[in-house]
């Protein structure tokens, strides 16, 4: 089998769904690029759309694996993710005023995404051909999944703790 039939083979199994979350990425990436004025409420969607994502993973782990594993990677990626976002992050967002912020452009999320899904694709096509590695690949898509989560809920927390001393100041 040639590298182009392996290639031909992975995108015919494909689910089409998987394409369409490739194409929702890129346009919210690619939206990121330019500054906008979000609510804090829009500001959460992420960390939690990503959270919910990890503890379904955990769930499909744990009925295979180890719930122990599982649960451990989340937290402890979660929290490698938390402390990433402390240390380096180039997404900056000022207060505006009605408890909304002008979020100001970057490609850092466009690379997130990218990356996020690179991996995620790259895990399920390991699993796809080599089934002894699902443990492995598995564990791995966790912890991918909770290192991003913990970074958008850094993010989201210091936005709230911003509007929560602006309503304070009041």
């Amino acid at each position: 089998m040639t590298g182009f039939d392996y290639v031909r083979l992975v995108v015919s199994e494909t689910p089409l769904w998987a394409f369409a979350v490739l194409a929702l990425l890129v346009f919210l990436g690619v939206r990121r690029l330019k500054p906008r004025v979000r609510s804090l409420r829009l500001a959460l969607i992420a960390p939690v759309a990503f959270l919910i994502w990890g503890l379904f993973n955990v769930a499909a782990y744990s009925q295979v694996h180890s719930p122990v594993i599982g649960g451990s990677t989340l937290i402890v990626m979660f929290a490698a993710g938390w402390a990433s976002a402390r240390l380096f992050s180039s997404e900056t967002a000022e207060r505006t005023g009605e408890g909304r912020f002008l979020f100001h452009g970057t490609p850092e999320p466009l690379i997130t995404y990218m990356v996020v899904f690179a991996v995620r694709f790259g895990l399920e096509v390991w699993m796809g051909f080599e089934s002894a590695v699902a443990a492995l690949a598995g564990g791995l898509a966790i912890g991918v999944t909770a290192f991003v989560a913990g970074r958008t809920a850094q993010r989201a927390f210091l936005l709230f703790a911003a509007r929560r001393r602006a309503v304070a100041t009041i």
